[in-house]
């Protein structure tokens, strides 16, 4: 009895991750269609050379639209593709042809919003270049191999500037606040029984 109720949950378990939430890839180019960063989940290309080929026509197909303000769909080679530009740079979510378009849109606009805040201005080629490791940051919090994690913009900048979700600093910063109030703490309660025994 309990291996076949094993078994079905088992069943459930890969019929639920099917149903995750995930795109296929993610990109950032130049306005001349060259990659400033790429991550692709999947596995859909086989060689570096049809990569920038599917960029580059990817490149062609959005360039002259205006997603300037709002994040654009449009289904390519089979693939959900929301894309928004900004500056010289446009940012693109890709996801299966069957993918949800505002699960993609949402994420998406998590990147745009995260690298806006981070950088404090609209993100454009030189700012994202020299703050490489930002944008690096930004895209791992967002996502995981493909899976979304995050669409909170501001959840998004914390964890990339190594704070906890709410804002609270973590690792040695907490560590340190926490030890300097217990010290305060310990001193007061000294003081206040000195005071009361004299």
């Amino acid at each position: 009895v309990w291996v076949a109720a094993l078994a079905r949950r088992a069943r459930s378990l890969r019929m639920d991750a099917g149903n995750i939430p995930s795109i296929k890839s993610l990109l950032v180019l130049d306005s001349d269609g060259k990659r400033i960063i790429s991550r692709y989940y999947k596995g859909e290309f086989a060689s570096l050379a049809e990569e920038t080929a599917f960029e580059k026509k990817l490149s062609d197909k959005t360039i002259r639209t205006n997603a300037k303000n709002e994040a654009e769909i449009v289904m390519f080679d089979n693939m959900v593709t929301v894309y928004r530009n900004s500056a010289d740079v446009w940012f693109y979510v890709i996801g299966h042809h069957a993918e949800n378009e505002l699960i993609l849109v949402a994420a998406l606009t998590a990147l745009y919003d995260a690298l806006t805040s981070v950088l404090r201005q609209a993100p454009d080629k030189r700012a994202l270049m020299d703050n490489f490791d930002v944008l690096l940051l930004c895209i791992d919090e967002l996502c995981d191999g493909g899976v979304i994690l995050e669409t909170d913009p501001t959840t998004i900048v914390n964890r990339a500037g190594m704070k906890g979700s709410d804002g609270a600093p973590t690792g040695p910063e907490a560590a340190f606040t926490e030890q300097s109030f217990n010290n305060m703490f310990a001193s007061a309660r000294e003081q206040l029984a000195r005071s009361l025994l004299k």
